[in-house]
């Protein structure tokens, strides 16, 4: 009786996982997309500040910003990658002057 009960109770879970995968990626599929907006400096000798670059992307895009770091590259010392998810549901990577 036993081995009747947990084969059941095996086979009801491989039930529940092939349904989970088969419906759930396809209820809510928010898309990726990475922008850049170029930004140069108003004085050369001063860096541009965090300020800056979310006035920046608040004035472009329209959303919650999640997170905003700085990613010196060589050529680009003041770039910043600025997640934010729009107001659509969008899950936006923002580079900002990280190239010309």
């Amino acid at each position: 009786m036993d081995f009747k009960r947990s084969m059941f109770a095996a086979l009801c879970s491989v039930m529940l996982v092939v349904t989970a995968n088969t419906i759930l990626p396809n209820i809510a599929v928010a898309a990726d997309s990475e922008e850049k907006i170029s930004l140069k400096r108003t004085n050369p000798n001063e860096p541009i500040g965090r300020d800056a670059v979310l006035s920046k992307v608040k004035a472009t895009y329209k959303g919650r910003v999640l997170s905003v770091q700085e990613k010196p590259l060589p050529g680009y010392p003041d770039c910043h990658i600025v997640r934010m998810l729009a107001l659509d549901g969008e899950y936006l990577t923002i580079k900002v002057a990280c190239s010309d």
